[in-house]
């Protein structure tokens, strides 16, 4: 599970039981890795890894998980091919085709402060597994969406999912202060 710009914790609303849900999906195997400015309360409870970001960076790191995943094959072509429109032009993009600036993972670490090993490793772990996405918990709560310009890291979380055939099990976004978690395993 990857939890970006997310602190459900300390963000709470109607949901309390939120925690324990947590505390469940870790139980079970599932780890939680954070990428946020702040290493956040939840981070600190709940998470196996915490990615520093600067703020208002998200969009590159996105990127760049995506142009690893373009580079090695390791997206849903099926889900693309038939769920998206335009993929082959954001691809050219991605991949600088169009612009002359391939957005790897070492031109993200610029942008970004993290480090071009730590973005392929994220990539890397998050196409091998299933893998659930919080962004920003409810959408609206999460730094990276009060932002300039954070219309595109929200446009950059459904893409992310979409590149991983977003709605199979255990592949999808999830607000944790909005439901139970489910068919995360």
């Amino acid at each position: 599970m990857v939890h970006w710009s997310s602190d459900p914790d300390t963000t709470r609303s109607q949901y309390g039981a939120g925690a324990l849900w947590r505390l469940w999906l870790r139980e079970r195997g599932i780890r939680h890795i954070f990428i946020d400015p702040f290493c956040n309360y939840t981070a600190v409870i709940h998470g196996e890894k915490w990615i520093p970001i600067r703020p208002n960076t998200d969009a590159a790191l996105a990127m760049a998980i995506m142009q690893v995943w373009i580079d090695e094959d390791t997206y849903d072509h099926n889900f693309v091919a038939n769920r998206t429109v335009g993929f082959e032009q954001f691809k050219r993009h991605i991949m600088g085709d169009d612009d002359g600036v391939p957005k790897t993972p070492e031109w993200a670490e610029e942008i970004t402060g993290v480090q071009a090993r730590v973005i392929k490793a994220l990539a890397r772990e998050w196409a091998s597994k299933r893998t659930m996405l919080d962004a920003g918990a409810h959408g609206s709560m999460g730094g990276a969406c009060k932002a300039a310009y954070a219309h595109e890291w929200a446009r950059m979380m459904v893409l992310l999912m979409a590149m991983q055939g977003m709605g199979k099990p255990g592949v999808n976004m999830w607000a944790p202060l909005s439901a139970a978690p489910r068919h995360v395993l």
